[in-house]
């Protein structure tokens, strides 16, 4: 394991001018070469994949390992290299797509050991805290106090299911509140509404969180964001066949929709993120299943449009990654992080990584395996990761002690 804190600024920011350096420096190197050729950028996004799915299952923590930096590093040189060979060849989409992703490794890696995750317990009529603890235990000192003045739970009509929780507090003298997936500020500090004493509610339990390469990160995601937009544009030049394809994609997302209850929705679920993030999920994952039913058909007959298995592919695979950046910003709004290990949220990357794997190989049958593997490891996400060893810890199980 690596204690991060030894990377602190401006540590963390010289290795990250060093890493720009070096792709600079090989980019002149190779005088407009790209080296990353199809099988070394298949290779490098089924490793990730491997891990992550991995970190899914069981939650060891590899995040922290030599091993995995190592291969976010590797893989940092490759992105870093194809955003110069696309900005040369004037590809829009590539360029966007793999250097916002160059941007959320980079921010998220190098900006890890200066971010401030920690909890802290304040009492009602207790005395002002200005000392938090991380994960590991460790005191992280505050640049101002708190203290709470009152914690309120407000449930719905039952009576018994928790609808939002507040704290009332007094930071540095000036009353204001928390709540779920409204946390506030002070001194660029977040403070988040994490836990309460389940047996008389007489403490709350803060998260406060400070990251101040957020902004490198959010840069990273808009990119993203343009770039699969740009992908899709691409991908649908005939509107006829994609009105078919979200019509029965719609069907579908529609079905699975309809077994959740909304009446009494936990606090976290309680976003407007909501919405959005389940319907683009629900379609991706309708328009993928539709990928691998027409690849099959095509595999064994002549009757599919041709490249319609790849287009269905590429199109899941951009919603896909929509719907994990809306995700990233719920998350980043109720629990104060973007990116938490979380099972689900790692089998979710991981199966995003493999529908990119099919959409970087030209070969019909390659496209279809991975197709097939990447619907499978949807379903880990959508459901199987219930029955993981890692859904201990999963803050996507809504009981009652993660509910919040």
């Amino acid at each position: 394991m690596i204690d991060l804190h030894i990377f602190e600024f401006p540590l963390s920011l010289i290795l990250a001018l060093a890493l720009v350096l070096c792709i600079s420096l090989s980019c002149k190197y190779l005088k407009g070469r790209n080296p990353v050729s199809r099988p070394v950028s298949l290779i490098l996004l089924l490793l990730s994949s491997a891990l992550l799915a991995v970190e899914g299952t069981w939650c060891f923590g590899i995040y922290h390992h030599w091993t995995f930096i190592t291969v976010i590093v590797i893989v940092l040189m490759a992105l870093g290299l194809a955003s110069v060979n696309d900005f040369t060849h004037k590809s829009i989409s590539a360029f966007l797509s793999h250097s916002g992703l160059f941007l959320v490794l980079l921010g998220g890696l190098f900006g890890a050991p200066d971010s401030t995750n920690a909890f802290m317990k304040v009492y009602t009529g207790g005395c002002d805290e200005h000392i938090a603890f991380d994960a590991s235990g460790y005191a992280v000192p505050l640049p101002f106090s708190v203290s709470l003045e009152d914690f309120n739970i407000d449930c719905y009509e039952d009576g018994t299911s928790p609808k939002q929780y507040t704290s009332a507090l007094s930071i540095d003298g000036r009353i204001t509140q928390t709540s779920v997936n409204h946390p506030c500020r002070h001194k660029g500090y977040r403070i988040y509404q994490s836990g309460y004493d389940l047996d008389s509610g007489h403490y709350s339990v803060l998260k406060i969180v400070r990251d101040p390469w957020l902004p490198v990160v959010a840069l990273g995601a808009l990119m993203l964001l343009l770039g699969a937009l740009l992908s899709l544009k691409t991908a649908w030049s005939n509107w006829k066949v994609l009105v078919v394809v979200l019509l029965l994609a719609v069907v579908f997302a529609l079905i699975s929709i309809a077994r959740i209850s909304f009446g009494t929705l936990p606090p976290a679920l309680r976003s407007l993120w909501f919405v959005p993030h389940l319907i683009v999920y629900m379609l991706a994952y309708s328009i993928l299943a539709l990928s691998v039913i027409s690849g099959f058909v095509s595999l064994i007959s002549a009757k599919v449009p041709d490249g319609l298995p790849a287009k269905l592919l590429s199109t899941a695979s951009s919603l896909l990654l929509i719907g994990m950046m809306c995700g990233a910003v719920w998350a980043k709004q109720a629990w104060g992080d973007y990116w938490t290990w979380d099972a689900k949220e790692c089998w979710a990357a991981a199966t995003w990584l493999l529908t990119l794997a099919g959409t970087h190989t030209p070969r019909k049958s390659l496209k279809f395996s991975f197709a097939v593997i990447a619907f499978l490891a949807m379903q880990m996400t959508w459901y199987g990761v219930n029955y993981l060893p890692s859904s201990m810890q999963s803050l996507h199980t809504y009981n009652q002690e993660k509910s919040i």
